[in-house]
């Protein structure tokens, strides 16, 4: 079975498996907070890009409530609809968000471009490598490599809960390693 085939039958299972996780948004953000204040780079960054949760994803809207208040400027994905990589732009909750590929919430046009020093990335899955699975789209990986390729210094950041974490995320060249995977329990560095 190829690789890609392998991660396609996972994420079906993971879907599943993420809907049926006991979510306590408060109590999740207490221990969300907690661990990245420990991630040196992050409270050396200016510049975050997170993202909005969707469906069953981890919630992150106290933590980008949190990263605000540091004084921390938040930065939401935006798929161009002839890119296969991520740009990002400002966001404040002031802002009106729109809807992009794939149903995201999303700055409009206006919103200024940037370059976070930090992204926080969904996933369906991660493992003690630093492998995360994603949704099969390929645009945090792509991101990921674009920034590489222009000599831009970041940090990546998974978000999870700690029961999405599995033995190991069947990867090839094109999926980058994560720097730390944060969980509502624990902080994990790859090794």
């Amino acid at each position: 079975m190829t690789i890609d085939k392998q991660k396609e039958n996972l994420r079906k299972v993971l879907i599943n498996k993420r809907k049926d996780l006991k979510k306590n948004d408060i109590n999740s953000f207490i221990n969300l907070k907690k661990n990245i204040v420990k991630i040196r780079e992050f409270n050396e960054a200016k510049v975050i890009a997170s993202f909005i949760s969707i469906k069953t994803e981890i919630s992150t809207k106290y933590l980008n409530d949190f990263i605000i208040s540091l004084g921390k400027t938040i930065c939401l994905p935006v798929i161009l609809s002839n890119n296969d990589y991520l740009i990002f732009r400002i966001y404040d909750k002031s802002n009106k968000l729109k809807i992009g590929k794939f149903g995201i919430p999303e700055p409009d046009e206006t919103k200024k471009e940037l370059m976070p020093d930090i992204i926080l990335t969904p996933c369906l899955a991660f493992d003690l490598d630093g492998y995360r699975l994603g949704y099969g789209g390929g645009y945090y990986d792509k991101t990921f490599s674009k920034l590489l390729k222009i000599s831009h210094n970041f940090i990546s950041i998974a978000i999870a809960y700690d029961d999405q974490k599995t033995d190991q995320v069947y990867h090839n060249e094109y999926d980058k390693k994560i720097n730390y995977i944060l969980t509502e329990k624990q902080l994990y560095t790859p090794k």
